[in-house]
Order: structure tokens, then C-alpha cells, then sequence
């Protein structure tokens, strides 16, 4: 939500058309406010060197909740991505190697830089507005767009100290001896040799397609909102669409549009904060299951991360604690109350499902 100087034109003027002297939607088309965003995709596009299959996405699971990757193996990608936290895990920042527990219960451990994001409809990442093209798959990824794609993405967790390599091991150690473990247990073996027909299919590359295979499968597009963009004006109320209009002429949708509600970009231009690396835009879909906010978690509400850009002055209009609520009301409409939340029963080390949790 920073302050662009963007004139939405007769777009705008079509939003509002509708509205009646309170601002609730009357007859307004629904079909005014694509033109700010889109409903999400049925499915993520897949990079040429790595298609999507069933397989891949069946092995790229156990290997997303198996602590096996993680140097002391007490660590899985699901310790800081679960369900019952929107596949995030509610914590300002997260506790990854030597920690117990789950979400805002864990303890000890060490902590992360940076507040863990979900990966729910990690493979529409970098998904704008403006057409994609269809080399379009998806990018890029960390709050410091680091890596380009998910794949590239799926691996640094695992090299990363604090996350989950532990000290036990330098870091280019680790992705050997995670091999090295995996090829040591049946039920792996076959499952990445029914994924990849390679001579040598536990492969650090192999790893990184599954994972990435099974992120994109992780897809969240039955919300409200994508049933009012694709036509079906009942699917908000009137104080909802308030918010949305709220939402659009403050200037939120400057960077918080299209799809994913994000443009995915740093923004250099904002105010030097020391304390406040500038990150991309994240992405607002279920941003009401995913608290804290920001990239360090330190706003505890969504009240007070809508409020807090208006205080740092980034709005095109001035709004106050009224329109923070619409807003807020409207961003509750992005929450998909059926988004997967499928948690393995077992994993094929027979190690904890999702590392140390319990």
C-alpha cells in the first residue's frame, strides 16, 4: 500500500458509479474492478524442465513434512509452512533448528531473520496484472526476491543454519548427506524413481523439482472475492464493497493488485528505515489466517498493518480508524476457508511428520 502517483481515471469513476451516498455498492458491474485485479488461476504453470505430475507431486509432499532434510533431522519445511496457520506459522519470526513445537507454542530453537510467508499459491508468485506471456511461470522468491525460481527456492531452507542445516554441517555438506540418507530407505528410492526416469534419480536437482512440484500444487482460489471478480455481485456485501472501494482509491491497489494482490516488487522509494530493509510486496490472499505482518512481524493485527501506512504517510488520501475497518472487512473476503490442508500421516523415514512439533 505506498503512495504511487497513480490517477485511476474514468476506471475509478466506474467503481464508484454505483455506490450509493454511503459508499455501499448499488448496480455497479463487477466486471469495473478487473481492471484492478483478477481471480486466481485453476492451476500454476510449469517450467519446460520440469512438468508437473502426480508422482512428483506425491513425493515432493513427503519430502515437504519429512524432518530427513534438516542436518539434526528435528527440522521439516513444514515446521514454518503448516495448515493450521495458513501454511505459515504465526510467529513474528520463525524457530527453526533445536526448537519444539508449533506455530506461537514453539520454543527455544533457533530464530530466523525474517516472518515466514505461506506458501499457498506459491506458483502464481510474480503474477501481475498486466498479461504474463506464456513463458510465465514464476518468480521471485524470499522477501529479498533472491531466488528467481521456486525450485531455486526449495533448497535454501535446507542450506540454511538457522532454518535447518544446524551447525553439524557446512553448508555445501548438507545436500550430499540428505541424499545420501534418502537413497538409504526403500520406499524413497522408488518413489523418485517413479517420479524422474533419470539414471540417478535422488539427485540435489530432484529434490529441488519435487518440492517446487508440490508447492504448486498448494492452490487457494475459493474466496469470495475470486467468486465477485468472476461475476457473482451477491458475493460481497454492500459494506464489503465499500472497503473495496476504499481499498482501491487510498492507493492500496497501486502495488496490492492482479492476482495475487501483489506486484511482487521491492519498492526503493520508500522511507529509509535501518530497522526496515525494504522487501517485495506480499502477496494478500488469506492475509487474514497469516498474522503477524511485515517481513519481521511486527504489527500483531491487520488493523494496525493497514493503519501503519497511513501513519508512514504512503496513501493518496488520508483515511482514518472508519476506513481502516472497511478496508480490514474487505480484506477478510480473501480468505479461502477451503484451501488444502492435507497433513501426511507418516513419512517414508518414519521420522516426525513435520519434524518437532508436538
Amino acid at each position: 500500500m505506498r503512495k504511487r502517483q497513480v490517477f485511476f481515471s474514468s476506471v475509478l469513476v466506474l467503481v464508484l458509479a454505483g455506490c450509493d451516498e454511503d459508499g455501499a455498492s448499488g448496480d455497479t458491474p463487477a466486471q469495473a474492478y478487473t481492471d484492478f485485479f483478477t481471480a486466481m488461476p485453476q492451476s500454476a504453470a510449469f517450467p519446460p524442465d520440469n512438468p508437473g505430475s502426480a508422482e512428483k507431486i506425491d513425493l515432493g509432499e513427503k519430502l515437504f513434512w519429512d524432518p530427513i532434510l534438516s542436518g539434526r533431522m528435528d527440522v521439516a519445511c513444514a515446521t514454518c509452512h503448516h495448515p493450521d496457520h495458513g501454511w505459515a506459522d504465526a510467529r513474528s519470526t520463525s524457530s527453526g533448528v533445536g526448537g519444539s513445537g508449533l506455530g506461537a507454542s514453539r520454543v527455544g530453537g533457533q530464530g530466523t531473520r525474517f516472518h515466514s510467508p505461506s506458501v499457498l499459491n506459491a506458483g502464481f508468485t510474480g503474477l501481475t496484472q498486466s498479461p504474463a506471456g506464456a513463458d510465465f511461470v514464476s518468480g521471485g522468491y524470499f522477501w529479498d526476491l533472491r531466488a528467481d525460481t521456486l525450485e531455486e527456492q526449495a533448497l535454501e531452507p535446507i542450506r540454511s543454519a538457522v532454518e535447518m542445516r544446524s551447525e553439524d554441517f557446512v553448508e555445501d555438506e548438507i545436500i550430499p548427506e540428505v541424499i545420501r540418507r534418502l537413497g538409504a530407505i526403500d520406499e524413497y528410492q522408488n518413489l523418485f524413481a517413479n517420479a524422474f526416469d533419470d539414471d540417478e534419480p535422488i539427485s540435489e536437482l530432484n529434490i529441488a523439482r519435487a518440492l517446487a512440484t508440490y508447492q504448486r500444487s498448494l492452490i487457494s482460489r475459493r474466496t469470495r472475492f475470486d467468486a465477485f471478480l468472476l461475476g457473482d455481485s451477491a458475493a460481497l456485501t454492500p459494506a464489503e464493497v465499500v472497503g473495496l472501494n476504499k481499498f482501491i482509491n487510498g492507493g492500496c491497489a497501486n502495488c496490492h493488485s492482479g492476482p495475487m494482490l501483489s506486484d511482487n516488487l521491492i519498492d526503493q522509494a520508500r522511507p529509509v528505515q535501518t530497522d526496515k530493509p525494504a522487501v517485495r510486496t506480499p502477496t494478500l490472499r488469506n492475509v487474514q489466517l497469516t498474522a503477524p505482518y511485515f517481513h519481521d512481524g511486527s504489527l500483531r493485527t491487520l488493523r494496525d498493518a493497514i493503519a501503519f501506512y497511513e501513519e508512514r504517510g504512503d496513501l493518496d488520501v488520508i483515511l482514518d480508524e472508519d476506513d481502516f475497518g472497511d478496508i480490514e472487512r474487505f480484506l477478510q473476503t480473501l480468505t479461502d476457508s477451503q484451501f488444502p490442508n492435507r497433513v501426511p500421516v507418516s513419512v517414508s523415514s518414519q521420522l516426525p511428520v513435520g519434524g518437532n512439533i508436538l
